[in-house]
């Protein structure tokens, strides 16, 4: 088997919101500012660790200190997970395949995607509370930007060479992931990812043939 184990993104892949974080931004009504944060951190600014701890300040900010975990969870929960992805993943499950997550969003989403797909393994950056389950500003960026890291780390745990891997991404921050990888798949019609990827879909229904299509040999 050439394919031992399937890596997806998260947000945009497996779910219908192509940024949690923007999600809750808009949500909580700091769309605004967090975008003046952004626009700092692309700009050299601030580094990574500091942008989440300025993006959780305004959740913080706009709640008056009052938001928690449940009012987090409960937010994201309206991201919806896409219909298929269930079906995908049971499709790669049988043909005896690992499923790993790796994304740069938040841990609480990722952690209800990945026991919906029954991922082997996940990461994600990971928000941070106090004992009361309040939010506290900044978090652990187990992920942040180095996706490829974080790629080498969970195929480690799962014993397969990244030559034996594919990587469903979306999106410029899917890039240094994809290029570590066997088999890198884009999702969509992103030119960063298109420009790194050996293969394209363009729904997540279409993945399970085309690993059929990579185990028979044929490029697509």
């Amino acid at each position: 088997m050439k394919v031992r184990a399937v890596i997806f993104d998260v947000d945009g892949v497996l779910t219908e919101v192509d940024s949690s974080w923007g999600f809750v931004h808009r949500a909580l009504g700091v769309q605004e500012r967090a975008r003046e944060i952004a626009e700092r951190f692309e700009r050299g600014e601030i580094n990574y660790a500091e942008w989440m701890r300025l993006d959780t300040q305004l959740w913080v900010e706009a709640t008056g200190g009052r938001i928690t975990r449940w009012d987090l969870e409960k937010i994201l929960s309206g991201i919806p997970i896409r219909g298929e992805a269930q079906d995908v993943a049971s499709c790669v499950h049988r043909s005896g395949r690992r499923i790993a997550l790796v994304s740069g969003g938040i841990d609480l989403l990722v952690a209800r995607v990945a026991a919906a797909v029954g991922a082997d393994i996940w990461v994600a950056n990971q928000l941070s509370f106090d004992k009361r389950w309040r939010l506290v500003p900044g978090g652990l960026p187990i992920v942040g930007v180095n996706k490829a890291k974080a790629v080498r780390a969970v195929l480690y745990e799962l014993g397969v060479p990244p030559e034996s891997a594919v990587y469903v991404g979306d999106s410029r921050w899917d890039v240094e992931a994809m290029r570590i990888v066997g088999y890198p798949v884009a999702m969509g019609d992103d030119p960063a990812v298109l420009s790194v990827a050996r293969y394209r879909i363009r729904s997540l229904s279409e993945l399970c043939g085309l690993l059929e299509t990579i185990e028979k040999g044929e490029e697509k």
